[in-house]
């Protein structure tokens, strides 16, 4: 679904409101609608809509997306869930499987069992070739070896997500590029850090997102004090106030706490 702020998402789900129009949207759109109430709060519409997907579904598969919702709409524990899951590779529905243990592991991030999940996940969206479900994957168990302190697996994983991402997704390869650049800058390749932070922040630059301006300079002012470079470190931070201001917006606490750490200093 195209990206939308939240005054168009607003009124995309008003025109589902009362319960009109419904009949003209299939169950995949539906489903997608209800992420869409969740994150705005919209209650009352995702039973509508999760009701709504249900009926429509026409395959084993739609409806057990439509019950993997439902459980998470009612709050459901982790053993039911994963029942599901079991339940569904079972039936042959792997790509089913692999989004509901994908969400288990998020669900248990933290503790030993999310390691086993996501790679359960990841092994069974490459039987199908889930290409997008991979770039979830490998993002995923990045994370988890990173809370492990685990930086040599993180990047391996988070390389092959590069090697994945659709060249046409700019924001998605912005996002990638910027977070293995943080994590081989930990491990200390510095020079391949930079590389990547430059690239992330050319796509940055030319989509036009400021967060992503943001991170990658953010990281670039790290390296440069890491290396002993003050004076770049306050040109990218600079540049970040300057890109911030030109677009309107306020410019973000700590950047400005940084400067002016970074002028006490000279």
């Amino acid at each position: 679904m195209p990206e939308m702020n939240i005054e168009q998402a607003e009124e995309l789900l008003d025109m589902f409101g009362d319960g009109e129009g419904l009949d003209a949207i299939n169950t995949s759109l539906a489903l997608h609608l209800v992420d869409l109430a969740r994150e705005l709060g919209r209650d009352a519409l995702i039973t509508r809509l999760l009701s709504h997907a249900a009926n429509t579904a026409e395959s084993e598969e739609d409806r057990g997306w439509c019950q993997f919702e439902l459980l998470k709409h009612e709050g459901a524990d982790k053993d039911t869930i994963i029942g599901l899951a079991v339940n569904s590779e079972k039936e042959g529905l792997k790509a089913l499987a692999a989004g509901i243990l994908h969400y288990v592991a998020l669900m248990t991030l933290g503790g030993e069992d999310a390691e086993v999940f996501a790679n359960r996940s990841m092994r069974l969206r490459e039987e199908v070739g889930d290409k997008e479900g991979m770039v979830y994957g490998h993002a995923l168990i990045a994370h988890i070896a990173k809370e492990k302190e685990d930086w040599e697996t993180a990047a391996l994983h988070l390389r092959k997500r590069i090697e994945l991402v659709d060249a046409e997704d700019k924001i998605a390869l912005m996002e990638a590029n910027a977070d293995l650049a943080h994590t081989l800058a930990t491990t200390g390749d510095l020079e391949q850090s930079q590389a990547l932070l430059i690239e992330s922040l050319e796509i940055a630059t030319e989509i036009q997102d400021l967060s992503g301006v943001l991170v990658a300079r953010w990281g670039l002012a790290d390296l440069a004090e890491i290396s002993d470079q003050p004076d770049e470190a306050m040109v990218q931070l600079s540049e970040i106030m300057t890109t911030f201001m030109e677009a309107g917006e306020v410019v973000p606490e700590p950047v400005r706490n940084r400067v002016s750490k970074l002028t006490e200093l000279q």
